[in-house]
């Protein structure tokens, strides 16, 4: 049998043309004759073993990489073809349209709100842990010996990523109090990723607090202390009332929508409590192996017998 070049069709050794697309297949070998070391090549130029020379032991393991591999080469194809496909004209349409007006339906990728998310927690967690350290530095008058320093910037280290997950977990909490109150209200399931869109777009303005935020936080972090904490309340409020308001839509829903914002504050009050304990608790940790200091007394905020 002979194998169109063209459109893969099978003819008979005597054709000479296509009866398909019409292919001139004259020289075209017969498929016996193909060079099977040339078939058994694969894309890096490694003639592979066939599979009925691999041992029966080996064979499912053989399979399963290949498998493997196939889903690899998949994954870096979508990956790539997304940079290509990536609209960097659309991304910029959503940020300003959401700061023109930030309730205006509009479409955009599923993985715009996240990112922006990501990025400014990234961003407030590098700027608070550059800023304590800048502190920490300003505040020894003497040189520190290298060992101190390195235990002092790994402990600083520590404390961003502690910083950056106790952010992480307040943000998920307030994405999912209002994710789950929208489903009380309306009793209907919506795509998360494009829930949590309409949520970050409606708090777009924290791209620009935010980064006034990490300003401070690299300049002047000692003498602006009063901006930095009224930046991060901004910055707070400003996405819980954006989550608060993702809840409510045109149309009347199966419950007030009052009730769904009490269910909505509950939910993100777990949440901060939940990042709180959880953050206290590496602190303490981290500072008494560090510097072998004992500062859960400072988070004793009840009032002792001695006290009264």
């Amino acid at each position: 049998m002979k194998t169109c070049p063209n459109c893969g069709a099978k003819m008979e050794p005597e054709v000479n043309f296509c009866t398909s697309c019409g292919t001139d297949i004259r020289n075209v070998p017969l498929d016996n004759m193909q060079n099977p070391s040339t078939e058994s090549l694969n894309n890096s130029g490694v003639e592979e073993p066939a599979v009925s020379e691999i041992p029966s032991a080996d064979r499912r393991a053989y399979r399963a990489a290949q498998s493997s591999e196939q889903q690899t080469g998949q994954t870096f194809e979508k990956i790539s073809e997304a940079v290509k496909n990536f609209d960097k004209e659309s991304l910029g349409k959503w940020f300003i349209t959401s700061w023109k007006t930030p309730s205006a339906e509009q479409q955009g990728e599923k993985w715009y709100g996240i990112a922006v998310l990501l990025l400014e927690m990234i961003l407030f967690a590098w700027s608070m842990s550059a800023g304590i350290k800048k502190i920490v530095y300003s505040s020894i008058p003497i040189n520190l010996p290298n060992f101190a320093q390195e235990k002092i910037n790994s402990f600083i280290h520590s404390l961003g990523f502690d910083i950056f997950f106790l952010v992480l977990i307040m943000g998920a909490g307030v994405i999912a109090g209002s994710y789950i109150a929208h489903k009380f209200v309306y009793s209907e399931s919506i795509d998360i990723f494009n829930y949590i869109n309409k949520i970050v777009q409606l708090s777009n303005i924290n791209v620009f607090v935010v980064a006034i935020l990490a300003f401070f936080c690299f300049t002047s972090l000692k003498t602006a202390t009063m901006p930095i904490v009224l930046l991060m309340i901004l910055s707070s409020i400003l996405y819980v009332i954006a989550a608060a308001f993702a809840i409510r839509e045109d149309y009347a829903g199966n419950k007030d929508y009052f009730y769904g914002v009490i269910l909505y504050l509950i939910i993100v009050a777990v949440s901060i409590a939940i990042a709180y304990m959880i953050f206290k608790g590496q602190l303490i940790t981290q500072v008494q192996q560090a510097f072998n200091v004992d500062i859960s007394k400072y988070f004793n905020f009840g009032i002792t017998n001695q006290q009264i």
